[in-house]
């Protein structure tokens, strides 16, 4: 088993292998959205694959090489971390029993994925942020795959099925690989709970769960990555910064809350962090924010600069910064402005942590 992580309790930045630089990373997010790692219903085409189908509908196959070329990206534009989602709703790389519908195990097809997911990351000198779910989990059924499993998190026994069945094996799969920087629980799970304040209740797309039963469960992952990922941090993906108090009492290693200015009516970056909790004890990272607003690189440019100057003029320092998406994903936000990111990069050199990533031409 690998030596323990620091203890971020009372730092600012979270250290990787004694570098404590600002963290600048990227999210990545996919290649197929919920389909990198493991099989469903549709086939298995995960990264792994070495002859993939395509996938639905007439996608192209997943592609070790699109990967690669994503990955030599980031690298050049000195990207430290790539945050890359692993489960999302859970419709690959799971087995469920058939009649309590309750997680069994993982899939035959997730570990050769894994496995050939950090092996490219490795290549790049890139660390993985796996995010193991997303709010998506919660959303209603459609086409018998697709979302629809609210129950195993509202279940305390299937909860315990999840992380036991499910996320123990992967953070034991894991925990000796030094890619694999640190597991993010949830991805902004706060749009699919029930009692969080200033939201609203969830529209009629989602199951959703009361805050307090996904607070539980984020303890439950949190305890069981810290005993069988002892080396790799947790953390989770809050939508806001007005919310990341809500995960300060769950075992987390460092926070992190995403930041886009439409969510946030719309304050610019500087007016939005005041809005964390003055009490944190640990780094706090940005996640996300939009890579590109009405096709333009400059909003990117700007929140960077911000994020990391933010700081220096006495509010609360942030540990570095990750804009969304690396790949274009077809959500309206584009694709990362590398030399944008390369600037910036050259612009903070070296107090990013460049430890981590070695860019070209450096």
């Amino acid at each position: 088993m690998s030596n323990l992580k620091p203890n971020l309790t009372g730092s600012a930045r979270i250290n990787i292998n004694g570098n404590t630089g600002w963290l600048l990373g990227a999210n990545l997010p996919w290649i197929k959205c919920g389909g990198d790692f493991g099989g469903n219903r549709w086939g298995a085409y995960g990264i792994g694959r070495p002859n993939p189908p395509p996938p639905p509908p007439q996608d192209p196959p997943l592609s070790s090489q699109a990967l690669s070329t994503t990955f030599l990206a980031m690298q050049t534009a000195g990207v430290n971390v790539a945050r890359w989602f692993l489960f999302f709703d859970g419709r690959a790389g799971i087995v469920y029993d058939l009649d309590s519908g309750s997680p069994t195990g993982l899939d035959t097809f997730i570990l050769g994925d894994l496995d050939a997911a950090v092996t490219i990351a490795r290549t790049y000198s890139i660390k993985i942020m796996f995010v193991l779910i997303s709010f998506e989990w919660m959303k209603k059924k459609i086409n018998n795959v697709v979302g629809g499993r609210s129950e195993i998190l509202s279940d305390p026994a299937k909860q315990d099925d999840l992380v036991n069945n499910v996320f123990v094996p992967l953070f034991r799969h894991l925990a000796d690989d030094t890619s694999v920087l640190a597991y993010d629980i949830a991805n902004e799970p706060e749009w699919a709970l029930l009692g969080v304040t200033g939201q609203g209740d969830p529209d009629a797309s989602f199951e959703p769960l009361q805050l307090d039963a996904f607070q539980g469960f984020v303890t439950k992952v949190s305890q069981a990555a810290q005993l069988n990922a002892p080396a790799q941090y947790v953390t989770l993906g809050s939508a806001r910064a007005k919310w990341v108090g809500l995960w300060q009492n769950v075992g987390l290693d460092f926070y992190q809350f995403h930041y886009y200015p439409e969510t946030e009516n719309p304050k610019t970056l500087l007016e939005v962090l005041p809005d964390l909790p003055p009490d944190l004890d640990r780094p706090i990272w940005l996640g996300e924010f939009p890579a590109n607003v009405a096709g333009s690189p400059d909003p990117m440019r700007a929140t960077l600069e911000a994020a990391y100057d933010f700081g220096s003029q006495g509010g609360t320092k942030l540990a570095g910064a990750a804009p969304w998406p690396m790949r274009d994903v077809g959500d309206g936000f584009g694709a990362v402005n590398t030399d944008v990111l390369r600037e910036f990069f050259d612009a903070h050199s070296p107090d990013i942590n460049s430890g981590v990533a070695q860019p070209s031409g450096q």
